[in-house]
């Protein structure tokens, strides 16, 4: 009886270790495969440093082009305000 006792909970070792490996594979499988998304303010700053590094290469004619168009879109906004 003691050496029946003895492999039932031998059994039930080895069931539960193989349980607690496949849980970490599992959760390290979700770990790598499933990363998590960026978060939004990085990917806010990324946005201004690209446009920050897109205006610095821009010539001079195309900064003052931009700026106009920059005043011709203000202005269409004050008129609509003012309505």
């Amino acid at each position: 009886m003691k050496n029946l006792l003895r492999s039932i909970l031998a059994m039930l070792v080895v069931i539960i270790c193989i349980k607690v490996v496949a849980l970490f594979l599992f959760i390290c499988y979700i770990g790598i495969f499933d990363p998590q998304e960026p978060n939004p303010l990085e990917n806010i700053e990324q946005k201004l440093n690209e446009a920050e590094t897109k205006s610095m290469v821009l010539t001079e004619n195309e900064k003052e082009l931009e700026k106009v168009a920059t005043e011709k879109e203000w202005e269409e906004v004050d008129k609509d305000a003012n309505k």
